[in-house]
């Protein structure tokens, strides 16, 4: 048990490892929205809140061209990295950024082009058109950068290169803030000057984030020769279902606009749009655990790996259920300076509106964040009709049909309350589908799961332990032979797994613990299958490849690296990658006296 709670540890510490970048990605749309709303609203006027509000719209439609690709290519590339097929993921990453640049290139040329038939589109009405064209042109020479820098920052963290994302999102978002000011307020540029300080702060971005990969430590590097163009066609498929929703989102928030203007005026739309423009900050924790599942989870698929699946999702209901639950109870009690943030006076109807929005949605983020989990575990692995079917109710029908019933009757009110209708309406899906596949509801933590029975290797053919000390490395070499002797190996067999075993967990520890002050902890996998025995060691300290290490021996010095070069003589396959910052080695050993 206590070895187990190490493993746990271990993943645990990966996951919110990873989360912090996620959160920062989706938050930082919030971050130019919020300074370019209190802006609008301070400095222009509150209706013009509401033209931000609009273009949100095409914005998400825009969100949702760059999901297609990151969400296939998340899961395409876990799956592969979780094989070892560094190359195939090195093909992915090339042909990605093609295609980010073959859509970006002509949705750019549709907003300068056509601004006035995007405004009619978006629902401007007449005096709200002419000042919205002037922000989609604005906005237009952005998106490309956007999209590219999008994809970029996913990579980046599948590098460990998180501290990039992190200096370019603070100098996305200062030099928004700074421009906003220039352009607005000094040169009276108004609503183009807000959206070309976003465009600008789209490019800053993207250049401080795309020179990493000019450089000789970047792992990914773009090729034409490399494009696996035989990919498209399987990543369009697995990010499509995924990008649906926010297809279906922009959808959804054109028609509450409607709503909102037939039933509540602009104060209602304003309303909506300041809410809009910062609820990415408070969803941010929910989608980004959504995001950290789907990118962990593809890999333990590639893996076969059904107990660190099973771990993610433990950490996710009870450390993120408890973490959303905060974030809530936390937007419920600043309802009223986020809202003037935007509106100054706290008298007015559209302040009380959108301070009544943010109590009402502070409820609903542990709900969100249950969506988002559920939705990206299951694309990640391959439940697409579930997906497809949970973004039209949770994008669209779910809160538009009764936003459409309550509105008449309630104004404001009726669509603020269409938002935990539609969630809830969308948590029952999940029972419902496994209803669909298991011809009941879901009882054990495996049905929840909704993996095939023969995923991964069965309990009796799998060893799972954690090393944490070199005491821990003896102990684990004589389970180890156990384990193989058990299973039928011949003792030669048994023997050199566990000395392959004692020999690179040995190195680790001597090695890798030392090098920093940090804790770390090796998680070994033994696996019994098709008469070989698989061992996978996964540590959490600084990249070590030993392929590289055997490689450097003197002709003289037969004796250097030794241990290393004897396993490598051993085994059928060793094979090393790093993996979402963890040191992960296979090596196969077969049981030659059974045929292995």
């Amino acid at each position: 048990m206590r070895k187990q709670n190490r493993n746990n540890a271990m993943l645990s510490k990966l996951f919110f490892r990873l989360l912090p970048v996620q959160i920062l990605l989706v938050a930082m749309g919030s971050f130019n929205a919020i300074v370019d709303g209190a802006m609008a609203g301070r400095f222009i006027s509150a209706d013009m809140i509401g033209v931000i509000g609009l273009f949100g719209s095409l914005e998400k439609i825009l969100s949702a061209v760059g999901a297609v690709l990151l969400g296939g290519t998340a899961v395409l590339c876990g799956k592969h990295m979780g094989r070892g097929e560094m190359q195939k993921t090195k093909g992915i990453f090339s042909l990605n950024l093609t295609t980010v640049m073959l859509a970006g290139a002509p949705i750019t040329g549709i907003c300068l082009l056509f601004p006035g038939w995007l405004a009619d589109a978006l629902g401007a009405n007449a005096s709200l058109r002419a000042p919205l064209i002037s922000y989609i042109t604005g906005y237009a020479i952005g998106i490309l950068p956007q999209l590219l820098a999008q994809q970029l920052a996913s990579f980046l963290q599948m590098e460990r290169k998180n501290t990039i994302s992190y200096i370019g999102i603070a100098a996305m978002v200062l030099t928004n803030i700074v421009l906003d000011v220039v352009f607005v307020a000094v040169l009276k540029l108004e609503i183009r000057g807000l959206a070309l300080a976003t465009a600008l702060s789209n490019w800053v971005y993207f250049l401080i984030l795309v020179p990493h990969y000019f450089t000789k430590k970047a792992q990914f590097r773009y090729s034409i020769k490399a494009i696996c163009w035989r990919e498209l066609l399987e990543m369009t498929k697995i990010g499509l279902p995924g990008a649906t929703l926010i297809f279906y989102l922009s959808v959804r928030t054109l028609l509450i606009n409607r709503i909102l203007l037939q039933y509540a005026g602009q104060e209602g739309l304003s309303a909506a749009s300041a809410f809009n423009m910062i609820s990415g900050l408070f969803i941010a924790l929910c989608l980004g655990i959504g995001a950290v599942v789907r990118m962990l989870t593809s890999v333990f698929v590639g893996e076969e790996d059904r107990d660190s699946i099973r771990t993610i999702l433990h950490i996710v209901f009870t450390k993120g259920l408890a973490l959303s639950a905060l974030v809530g109870a936390i937007v419920i009690g600043v309802s009223s300076p986020m809202t003037h943030v935007f509106f100054a006076d706290p008298s007015s109807s559209v302040f009380i509106l959108t301070r009544q929005l943010f109590v009402i949605y502070g409820f609903c983020v542990p709900l969100v964040m249950l969506c988002s989990v559920f939705s990206n575990y299951l694309q990640a692995t391959g439940h697409n009709i579930y997906v497809n079917v949970q973004s039209v109710v949770d994008g669209l029908l779910g809160m538009v049909l009764p936003a459409m019933l309550l509105a008449p009757h309630m104004e404001a009110l009726g669509v603020w309350l269409a938002n935990p209708i539609g969630i809830v309406l969308t948590l029952l899906l999940v029972p419902a589908y496994g209803w669909f596949r298991l011809k009941r509801l879901p009882r054990t933590l495996d049905d929840w799961l909704f993996l095939k029975p023969d995923f991964g290797a069965a309990e009796k053919n799998r060893l799972e332990i954690s090393i944490s000390s070199m005491e821990d490395v003896v102990q684990t070499a004589v389970q180890v032979q156990h384990f193989c002797l058990s299973h039928g190996t011949a003792s030669k067999t048994a023997y050199y797994s566990a000395l392959c075993l004692e020999e690179m967990a040995g190195n680790i520890v001597k090695h890798g613990f030392a090098a920093d002050r940090r804790s770390h902890r090796i998680n070994c996998r033994v696996v019994y299958a098709h008469n070989a025995i698989l061992l996978r060691i996964k540590d959490d300290c600084i990249p070590f490849n030993p392929h590289e290490w055997m490689e450097m021996v003197a002709p003289k010095d037969t004796f250097r690296n030794i241990g290393i070069r004897m396993v490598y003589r051993l085994a059928k396959d060793v094979s090393y990658q790093n993996l979402l910052g963890l040191n992960v080695l296979t090596v196969v050993l077969a049981d030659k006296e059974k045929g292995g």
